[in-house]
């Protein structure tokens, strides 16, 4: 009894407003603020909840004027950047490579494997140039990873690639990201002459594939070839100038973020959040009445053709397309019954 009265003691001191709000724990607790229910907003949270499970894959351009001396900021920015070490797809133009550097070397982290295109003398220059493409394992399966086109001429560099992840929406059956470098003297007309035949040939071979643009095209704009595009870059990325685009054909499907450039490349850094939306949650949902059936009608419906004269129908034509039009006609008529 008196360890019961000990811990059940009524407070002998009522609380003055005019007493400092430290010692008023009982009004701070009821003044206290309630944490607000549910979950942050927005695409990058999103996009967190769901990194290698978004409906479009997350994508890092940069224009990186040599890869091979920038691996150590693309190293600590993979280890200390979550955005970064979950991105699906790392897009790197101008990386200056050749066949003298191996895949390995320049491989940031040992969940990316890289694809590449380096210049060759085809495109009239001895160095420079180049396309990367980095793709993240837990995203998409290195067995997974088809190139459809690796190109150099003197006015455009491309690499091609399909892509099967482990998840993508039901519309989309692989996604074909291309990586592009146009560079600043070459033909804008014809590089984007041959980069729309690309791209037609892709779209007629894999449909329902999602097709993604991006790189550095300098002065040339591709919606000028491709109408149908859109293009989501909307800051400048050298100086005061949009260089570097990512184009897709579905509007407001992703979301640009400037960061800051690798070493001492005048380009900035994008990263592309999708925001595209599934077309199972864009639409409506829709109302269907469905007919269920009883152990009773069926056997009514059984009864009903079992003592059906099947001969008559025979009898009464002999062109096969008839007598199919007339034994439908006569099975729906029960069933509407």
């Amino acid at each position: 009894m008196d360890l019961y009265i000990l811990t059940h003691l009524k407070p002998s001191v009522t609380p003055d407003p005019r007493w400092l709000t430290e010692i008023l724990r009982e009004n701070r607790r009821r003044g206290a603020r309630k944490r607000p229910r549910g979950k942050r907003a927005g695409v990058r949270n999103r996009l967190r909840a769901r990194a290698h499970r978004a409906p479009l894959p997350s994508i890092l351009l940069a224009n990186v004027q040599s890869l091979d001396n920038k691996l150590d900021d693309l190293r600590a920015r993979i280890k200390f950047q979550r955005d970064i070490r979950d991105c699906n797809l790392l897009c790197f133009t101008e990386s200056w490579l050749n066949p003298a550097v191996p895949n390995h070397a320049i491989q940031p982290a040992e969940f990316f494997s890289v694809h590449r295109m380096d210049r060759t003398a085809d495109s009239g220059k001895s160095r420079g140039g180049g396309v990367c493409v980095m793709v993240n394992n837990s995203w998409c399966n290195n067995a997974n990873v088809v190139t459809l086109a690796c190109s150099c001429s003197p006015n455009l560099e491309l690499l091609a690639l399909k892509l099967r992840p482990f998840y993508l929406p039901r519309e989309f059956t692989s996604v074909i990201i291309n990586t592009v470098y146009i560079a600043p003297q070459a033909n804008m007309d014809t590089a984007l002459c041959e980069l729309h035949e690309a791209l037609t040939q892709f779209q007629a071979q894999h449909r329902d594939a999602a097709l993604i643009v991006v790189g550095d095209f300098n002065s040339a704009n591709l919606k000028r070839a491709v109408p149908n595009l859109y293009q989501h870059v909307t800051f400048p990325t050298r100086g005061n100038r949009t260089l570097d685009h990512c184009y897709t054909p579905y509007k407001d499907s992703y979301k640009a973020l400037a960061h800051p450039p690798f070493g001492k490349s005048d380009h900035a850094a994008i990263f592309l959040l999708p925001k595209y939306k599934q077309r199972l949650k864009r639409e409506a949902p829709v109302q269907r009445e469905v007919a269920r059936w009883t152990d009773q009608s069926v056997a009514a419906l059984q009864d009903a053709l079992d003592d059906a004269d099947w001969d008559m129908f025979r009898r009464s034509t002999d062109d096969v397309s008839e007598f199919t039009e007339a034994v439908v006609g006569f099975i729906g008529k029960l069933v509407d019954e």
